[in-house]
Formats: C-alpha cells, sequence, structure tokens
C-alpha cells in the first residue's frame, strides 16, 4: 500500500488579512465610537445597522466579562450574537448599551 505525500511547507497567512483583521478587532472594541455609530443607526432608523454592529462589538469582547458587568447570562449574549435569533428585550439592550456606553 503506498503512502500518500503530504506538503511539509505550511503555507502562510497574508500579513495584510492580518492587519486588517487588527485593525477591525481594535474599531470594534472602541466603546466611543461603537457608542456613537449605535446612537447615530437608532436616530436614523436603520436597524440592521444597529444590529450589525452590536453582534460584531459583542463578538470582540469578552463574554464571560460583559456577563458579569451587565448582569445578563452568558447563553443570552451568546443568542444575541446569533443572527436569526436577533430579538432582544428593552432590559436587555439597556443593561449592554448602559455599560458600553460607561
Amino acid at each position: 500500500m503506498v503512502k500518500a505525500k503530504i506538503s511539509k511547507k505550511q503555507k502562510k497567512s497574508s500579513s495584510k488579512l492580518v492587519k486588517e483583521f487588527e485593525v477591525d478587532q481594535k474599531l470594534m472594541i472602541d466603546k466611543k465610537l461603537i457608542t456613537e455609530v449605535l446612537v447615530e443607526a437608532i436616530l436614523q432608523n436603520d436597524m440592521e445597522t444597529f444590529k450589525d454592529v452590536l453582534i460584531s462589538h459583542l463578538r470582540a469582547l469578552s463574554k464571560t466579562e460583559l456577563a458579569k458587568r451587565t448582569g445578563l447570562g452568558r447563553r443570552t449574549l451568546y443568542d444575541l450574537m446569533d443572527d436569526a435569533k436577533f430579538d432582544p428585550r428593552l432590559s436587555t439592550l439597556s443593561a449592554l448599551l448602559s455599560k458600553i456606553a460607561a
């Protein structure tokens, strides 16, 4: 039986993509920027942008730490990040937004 040859060289990731990812991560944890974008989305009645920005911000943060700060369960935070299940209560949004803006 003949063994298949496996390439020993690993593919290098593009440094440009890594840098873009790092920039995006830094932007998504910038509380001031996120607060401004969320408020502007509400004022413009653009709930799709609001949802996308909030989900992206939640993905960039530690869920355990955020759960402790907001008093929400981690499961609630993970449910909020599920695009199909995104239908938060006002009390949930209030707890999140007060901690994001603080």
